[in-house]
């Protein structure tokens, strides 16, 4: 059987709903945003396999996907009881939280161990640093719906309000680089060249 063939895992899975595979159908899933399915098969296959951090991270990217945000937090909560350093889901959170409104404290506790685990993650060294600002004056993060691979933002959910965060955060280049996602998925082009100008002048 051909792991990246859709048609065969699905054919496969519907008989064996037992089988360590369903991850894999569920991540094909999920790199299409058919985040429901991928909700769906990752439930099934964690009702066989209790254990699977792999699968449980996927689920949390679905609920993220599906707008379930608290149910998300939760399942990359168990994923980092379970491995500290698994350094995608310790990225995730403290995004998550951000939109959440978590408290000060804990904002700054996630985003300092995404750091710990990463110091090359930009994003929470960008958000931990102190704000050179023009007005020199601290700016509270705006919630956003983002999830983090790593440090790249997953284009499926790059959006408008992810730039305004950033150019809130003055992360100007990187507000940049969602617009240029958004470009990508064929989004208002005027609304696009408005943000854009609007940064360039801040730069």
């Amino acid at each position: 059987m051909e792991l990246n063939n859709l048609t065969e895992l699905e054919l496969y899975f519907a008989d064996h709903f037992d089988t360590v595979l369903f991850s894999v159908l569920a991540e094909i899933y999920q790199s299409k945003g058919e985040y429901d399915r991928a909700k769906k098969v990752c439930e099934i296959g964690l009702e066989h396999h209790p254990d699977s951090t792999e699968a449980q991270f996927i689920l949390a990217q679905a609920e993220m996907g599906l707008g379930n945000l608290h149910v998300a937090e939760q399942w990359i909560k168990k994923v980092i009881e379970k491995y500290p350093d698994h350094k995608s889901a310790v990225a995730a959170l403290p995004m998550l939280q951000e939109q959440l409104g978590r408290s000060k404290n804990t904002l700054s506790a996630s985003w300092e161990r995404a750091k710990d685990v990463d110091p090359n993650n930009q994003f929470a060294k960008d958000f931990l640093s102190p704000k050179s600002s023009k007005k020199k004056k601290t700016k509270t993060p705006t919630p956003t719906h983002v999830i983090l691979d790593e440090v790249s933002v997953s284009p499926r959910l790059a959006t408008f309000t992810l730039v305004h965060v950033l150019k809130e955060q003055e992360l100007f280049n990187r507000a940049l680089d969602v617009l240029d996602i958004l470009e990508e998925k064929g989004e208002n082009k005027e609304r696009i060249e408005s943000e854009r100008a609007a940064i360039m002048a801040e730069l």
